[in-house]
């Protein structure tokens, strides 16, 4: 039986390094307004104030789109992020 090679990715460099392509940068405005706009429309009609509203939907879309180019990297790029 064939045992399955796993390969040696810096995680950290994944994760913490800004987009520097000009494609990953596209997707990372991309999904942030997406994710955004999907966040904040059920909060804008609630009784939460406009700043908290905001923050909240925010901060729920910047997590978001990251970790979507994130996962990209992983799945696309593992060339680059190897240890």
């Amino acid at each position: 039986m064939k045992q399955k090679q796993y390969e040696n990715v810096d995680i950290k460099k994944i994760f913490l390094t800004p987009p520097k392509v000009l494609h990953e940068r596209i997707i990372l405005l991309v999904t942030l307004c997406i994710t955004f706009i999907i966040f904040f429309r059920p909060i804008q009609f609630s009784e939460i104030r406009p700043f908290e509203a905001l923050l909240i939907s925010g901060l729920a879309a910047v997590s978001t789109s990251w970790g979507w180019v994130v996962l990209l990297r992983s799945l696309f790029k593992k060339g680059e992020y190897k240890k």
